[in-house]
């Protein structure tokens, strides 16, 4: 068992989506709750960036600055 995986245990949303789906689904089904579940985690994750980049006060130039490479640190 050399690169066995150690299962962490369930957290409280993991387990709480299981309850929930504790059916048997047809395919488009399953796409459809895999959709929905994509789009909640990146609706969160959205949230979180805009609460952070608001938090450090980060603007549109300073993005663009950081695209640009006018940021970097000359070795």
């Amino acid at each position: 068992m050399k690169n066995a995986v150690k299962a962490k245990p369930l957290n409280e949303a993991q387990l709480m989506v299981l309850q929930v789906v504790n059916e048997q689904y047809d395919e488009q089904d399953i796409k459809d709750l895999h959709k929905l579940l994509l789009d909640f985690n990146n609706s969160k994750m959205q949230q979180h960036l805009d609460e952070t980049i608001a938090q450090k006060g980060y603007s549109a130039t300073d993005f663009e600055n950081i695209l640009t490479g006018h940021m970097r640190k000359a070795h």
